[in-house]
């Protein structure tokens, strides 16, 4: 869920819902009241308002060991979807996928850059009105076997 920053995990025939985890608190449990997971740490600081930790993912694909998701993290100035999608850490996120499949939690964060200091912010409505250069806004990840 990109505006919750949670994995939803779902029985495939089922499809009962078997857990969530979050994307922002290094356990993958314990959401903002616990230890901040690596979007924290790379996330875009040149605007004081934006929000901090907020990954916003988009579309994500496992590694061919099944051990890992990639998965696209918007950036502060989303080009599509811009009242849900804006994010603070652009780039591609790793998340480790525990329990068999039914847990996890982000590792770290690929980060990705694009300033672009000549092009201008614009509104972005239902979201914060950012005033930074970062325009780096990644869509969907892509594991490709070798």
């Amino acid at each position: 869920d990109r505006i919750q920053n949670i994995v939803e995990v779902f029985d495939s025939e089922t499809y009962a819902r078997i857990n969530t985890y979050d994307l922002v608190s290094r356990n993958g449990k314990s959401g903002r009241s616990g230890p901040s997971g690596p979007c924290f740490a790379k996330s875009v600081t040149d605007d004081a308002m934006l929000m901090l930790n907020d990954p916003a993912p988009d579309l994500l694909e496992p590694t061919p060991d099944g051990k890992y998701f990639m998965v696209a993290f918007r950036g502060p100035k989303p080009v599509t979807v811009s009242h849900s999608a804006q994010g603070s850490c652009p780039g591609v996120g790793i998340i480790e996928i525990t329990s068999g499949g039914q847990s996890g939690h982000l590792v770290d964060v690929l980060r990705s850059t694009n300033t672009v200091d000549n092009v201008a912010v614009g509104k972005i409505p239902g979201g914060h009105d950012y005033t930074g250069t970062e325009r780096s806004d990644v869509h969907g990840a892509i594991v490709v076997s070798r």
